[in-house]
């Protein structure tokens, strides 16, 4: 398996960890900005999601312009540094509307690889 494919396989993991977080603790937005551990576990998943996508390759990266790859791994750079405070709602937002539509594309890529 390549690289990228590698790549991919890692981020699905970091992607159903952070759903998992979500079925553990559920899926209303209060629980979620109210706990730390919630909220932590969430953000180190996009935080890692986001750095593996930094190392993808350019021409993995040019083939699957459906995915926004800038966006995760912007928002990598945001969870990673702070940038003075993270904004709850985009990570919630990230996590409930599209993580579950990034894990499904990252489950089609992988399955061109076997």
């Amino acid at each position: 398996m390549d690289k990228d494919a590698t790549i991919i396989k890692h981020m699905i993991e970091h992607i159903k960890n952070a759903l998992n977080a979500q079925k553990r603790f559920g899926a209303d937005y209060n629980i979620f900005i109210s706990d730390r551990d919630y909220f932590n576990s969430v953000c180190m998943s996009l935080l890692q999601i986001g750095e593996l996508a930094n190392h993808l390759t350019d021409e993995f990266i040019a083939i699957h312009t459906d995915i926004p790859w800038r966006n995760i791994i912007g928002l990598r750079n945001v969870v990673v540094h702070g940038y003075g405070q993270i904004d709850t709602e985009i990570v919630w937002t990230t996590l409930t509307d599209d993580l579950p539509g990034l894990y499904k594309k990252c489950k089609k890529i992988i399955e061109k690889f076997r």
